[in-house]
């Protein structure tokens, strides 16, 4: 199974998610990526990486932009409502649901860090663990 987290730029939030999941779930089963809908060059936020490095986190992929060859073959995993119609626009056919739905049955948005604090930042990954860690595969 491939399971693609995607968010706007594919710097902060999706990264985080890869990252804990492929720690979380390292069994070989699932292979976690994650993807952006709106990439620019460049690499993944510093304030992400202290965070991954700090929790001893398997380092995320670099960002990389969503393709119709991803949507086609993965279970797409969006941080916010807005994320899940953009991806449903492009690629009609995609199984695509918000991480909080697919771990929790209801629709809530992932907080976006972009340009904020530690905290700021803090807070997504508290957010984004609760949601993984109710992952089931």
């Amino acid at each position: 199974m491939r399971v693609i987290f995607v968010c706007t730029g594919n710097t902060c939030r999706s990264p985080l998610a890869e990252s804990y999941a492929k720690t979380q779930f390292n069994t070989g089963d699932v292979v976690f990526e994650s993807r952006g809908l709106m990439v620019q060059p460049g690499e993944v936020s510093s304030i992400s990486q202290a965070i991954v490095a700090r929790e001893n986190l398997v380092m995320p992929s670099t960002p990389a932009p969503l393709t119709e060859e991803d949507a086609g073959g993965a279970l797409l995993l969006v941080m916010t409502d807005a994320h899940r119609r953009a991806v449903m626009g492009e690629f009609p056919s995609a199984d695509v649901r918000m991480i909080s739905e697919f771990a929790e049955g209801y629709q809530e948005d992932v907080l976006d860090p972009y340009g904020g604090s530690m905290e700021d930042y803090e807070r997504t990954f508290k957010q984004l663990k609760s949601f993984i860690d109710k992952f089931k595969f």
